[in-house]
């Protein structure tokens, strides 16, 4: 299962993915940006996708130019209040300072607000974090009240400020990255009896902004407009 725009994949986060996520998310460079810094176990991790593997999470790891690069996650999901939270992290420093985080930043808000169609997404930032700072407001995220003096602070965005930055950043990503700017969700043949995986559909088929779906020897393709 992934979904894929501008050349960028979100691949559903698998067990054999796991320990190359451990070993990114022990780094310093990562884990410098979470309040929690303590070193993970394989056992400690095994525990942890058994905890997220299911249609209230949903983690995904990055892929561009054929390479794994990082991790995207949407998580604590409230189906009935149609809020969510979401998260990311690069293991590579290389990226930190390219435009591939403000890419991958407005591809999971796009999914979000489109795909999902859920009102609210909420992100904790370090207050240290300048850079993450930056981009999160640039896509319309707003420090919440009583948040100034925490050291990791809760930013929310909805869908009607997002909305109001879509115009110029849409702008932009074409310009860096081209016009592939139709999102398709896609679930492989061999998924189709993954009980996680056919959650997730469901949930997509629901969207409205869906323009074309397609079944071909290769699974099911949803195209988003």
């Amino acid at each position: 299962m992934k979904y894929t725009q501008y050349g960028i994949s979100f691949n559903l986060l698998k067990e054999e993915d796991i320990e190359m996520v451990r070993q990114w998310r022990n780094d310093p460079v990562v884990s410098g940006n979470y309040e929690y810094r303590e070193h993970i176990t394989p056992e400690m991790q095994q525990e942890w996708f058994k905890s997220v593997n299911n249609i209230n999470n949903l983690y995904t790891i990055i892929e561009y130019q054929r390479e794994k690069i990082g991790v995207i996650n949407i998580k604590n999901i409230n189906w009935e209040e149609r809020v969510c939270e979401g998260g990311i992290f690069f293991p590579d420093p290389k990226h930190h300072q390219s435009f591939i985080p403000a890419v991958v930043s407005y591809i999971t808000t796009e999914i979000i607000f489109k795909v999902f169609e859920w009102n609210i997404s909420y992100a904790h930032v370090l207050k240290e974090n300048r850079s993450v700072q930056t981009f999160v407001k640039m896509l319309g995220y707003e420090l919440m009240p009583g948040q100034e003096d925490v050291n990791n602070q809760q930013y929310q965005v909805t869908v009607g400020s997002f909305e109001k930055n879509v115009p110029k950043i849409k702008k932009a990503i074409s310009a860096l990255m081209g016009n592939d700017t139709r999102g398709v969700f896609r679930i492989e043949r061999h998924e189709f009896s993954d009980p996680v995986v056919l959650q997730w559909e469901e949930k997509v088929k629901t969207s409205r902004f869906i323009v074309k779906v397609e079944t071909t020897s290769e699974g099911r393709f949803y195209y988003f407009s």
